[in-house]
Parts: C-alpha cells; sequence; structure tokens
C-alpha cells in the first residue's frame, strides 16, 4: 500500500475522533459555578493531615452537564488534580487502594440531589446519612446522584441503613414483625433504591475534572436546566466499618453511621476532618457546598444549620 492509501485512512480517523471530540464539547445542558476557596465547611473545617488532601483538593469550582446518547453526563471541576489511586496495599490480604477505588479516584464523594418538579413538600429533603443537612421544603429531591469511589458498596451500605431505618419505624408503629412484613419492607427499600439513588459507575479522571455518566431511564430523559441541584462534596472514607466515638482528650460522642462518608471531629486528625465543635447535635462534615446568590455556604453548615436551597441554572446569557 502506498504512503498516501496509508494517510487517507488516518487523516479519515482524525476526522472522526476530532468530531466525536466536538461533540463531548458541545454546549453544556447548564453550568453550576462555586467560588474558589470555600472548602472549609462552616468555617472551621480543616483536612485531615494527609499529603493526598490538602486545601482545594475538595474545592468544586463547577459542575456541568451535556446530552449524550443514551443520557447525561456530568464533569465537575476541582481547584486541585484530582488524586488518583496508586497500587499501594492497604490491608493483610494484599487489596490495593486501585483494588479498592476503580472508578480513578479516592478522596472525595460527589453528591447532587435533583429536584425535578420544583414544587413546594414534595421529594424528599433529607439528604443521605452521614451529611447531617436538609434541604428546604422548596428544594426536596426526586434523584440523587452519588459519585463516590465504592459505588456498589455505598449502594449496599445505604440499603442497610433505610432498611434499619425502615424496621425501626415500623416496629415503633406497628409493634412485633413477621417474616411477610419484613420482606415488604425490604422490597419497599430497593424499589426506593433503584427509582431515586444512582450510584455512577462509569466515570473518567483527567487533572482536575471528573466526569461521569447517569441513564436517562434514571432521570427521565436529559438532565434539564429547569430542575433544582443541590451539590456537596465529602471526604470519602473507603473503610465499611461504623465510625466510633473518639475518647481522646476526653471527647465523646455518639456512635455514627453514613454513607463513605469522613467524618469530623475536634482537634486534627490523620483519619478525619479538623474544626469540629464539642456537644450538640451532629456537625455536618460537608467540605464544599454550592448554594444560591444571597446565601452563605458557612450559614448553612453552621450551628444554626438552616435549611439548605437547592440552586436553578441561571438561563443562557443572563
Amino acid at each position: 500500500m502506498s504512503s498516501l492509501h496509508r494517510l487517507v485512512p488516518l487523516l479519515l480517523l482524525a476526522a472522526l475522533v476530532s468530531a466525536c471530540r466536538g461533540t463531548r464539547g458541545g454546549t453544556p445542558l447548564f453550568v453550576l459555578e462555586d467560588p474558589r476557596g470555600d472548602d472549609h465547611g462552616d468555617g472551621q473545617l480543616r483536612y485531615p493531615l494527609r499529603q493526598d488532601m490538602t486545601p482545594g483538593s475538595l474545592d468544586l469550582l463547577s459542575l456541568r452537564a451535556w446530552a449524550e446518547s443514551g443520557g447525561t453526563r456530568f464533569e465537575a471541576t476541582f481547584a486541585r488534580p484530582i488524586a488518583v489511586p496508586q497500587r499501594r496495599t492497604v490491608d493483610a490480604a494484599g487489596t490495593t487502594l486501585a483494588d479498592q477505588a476503580r472508578l480513578g479516584f479516592y478522596t472525595f464523594n460527589l453528591d447532587v440531589y435533583v429536584d425535578q418538579d420544583r414544587q413546594e413538600g414534595s421529594g424528599s429533603t433529607e439528604t443521605l446519612p452521614g451529611r447531617h443537612l436538609v434541604l428546604a421544603p422548596g428544594s426536596g429531591w426526586e434523584k440523587a446522584l452519588i459519585l463516590t469511589p465504592r459505588p456498589y458498596e455505598a449502594r449496599d451500605m445505604l440499603r442497610k441503613l433505610w432498611r434499619e431505618a425502615a424496621i425501626a419505624e415500623a416496629q415503633r408503629t406497628q409493634g412485633s414483625l413477621g417474616e411477610p412484613a419484613l420482606k415488604a419492607l425490604e422490597a419497599q427499600v430497593e424499589q426506593r433504591l433503584d427509582t431515586h439513588v444512582f450510584f455512577p459507575t462509569r466515570a473518567r479522571v483527567v487533572g482536575h475534572t471528573v466526569s461521569f455518566f447517569v441513564p436517562e431511564a434514571f432521570l427521565g430523559g436529559p438532565a434539564r436546566a429547569s430542575w433544582g441541584y443541590a451539590v456537596a462534596v465529602t471526604g470519602a472514607s473507603l473503610n465499611l466499618r461504623v465510625a466510633l466515638p473518639s475518647f481522646l482528650g476526653g471527647v465523646t460522642a455518639p456512635p455514627e453511621q453514613g454513607v463513605m462518608v469522613l467524618g469530623i471531629g475536634p482537634g486534627v486528625s490523620h483519619e478525619r476532618f479538623g474544626g469540629g465543635r464539642v456537644g450538640g447535635s451532629f456537625q455536618s462534615p460537608v467540605v464544599d457546598l454550592v448554594v444560591p446568590d444571597g446565601v452563605r455556604q458557612e450559614d448553612v453548615l453552621g450551628p444554626a444549620m438552616p435549611p439548605w436551597p437547592a440552586v436553578v441554572p441561571a438561563p443562557e446569557g443572563s
């Protein structure tokens, strides 16, 4: 084959690749932007004493969405390059960090609570366990997108927590429960998970940005700019054990259960965020939060913790 004949297919391939990139880089469905340098939670949160998680690492700058074949591609950009899991062992069985976090990141969770109907009193105002945040009544979510390093394990953990809560509530109102009642509760929990919460398993990390895919079957079509979005970043805990109280320095706290979230406590630590308050109710470990104009992240996450309003993307060109 001549050099010219070899060159033509290569040119066609290059043109095809360019066209695909152009499609992926087209006009986004919406853009949410967040200020740089606000990755301090309520203003007191401090990063753990870890080299792979330093100020800026969990500082969300933007969330964008594009329509793609079969669904929506979301893209989150952070202030610093995303830490990529290395092949270092993390347990006696020889499991590596890369084995645990197969999506290409391991230091954060990104929660996106989607208010599709924008109706007062509709949807859920409770965020996932461990976040300690309540949405405003007019921002209740119908769908939650939870990007986490271990999506299958996170889904199992949420199922367990919701099942325990459903059983406790049924016992409170009905007394003892037989096997048929338990099976009915478990079916309800499974349906709730399938309908309302999606843990992406298709993700790609490039530099400061992680992109992930959500099928249209879950959202009912491409994401819309008319919906409300409540977006939160937490540190990720890859351990599946329940967090225990801290007894160091005489500080105690009740045990807490959360879905893959790194906790917060007083002082500084390698294992959790610092800057925690002593006493009172649980403090939110959320590091960065997207809030509407006129609302302060520090107030939403502070001791008073008013309801958190979702953000509706501004019309293009406004």
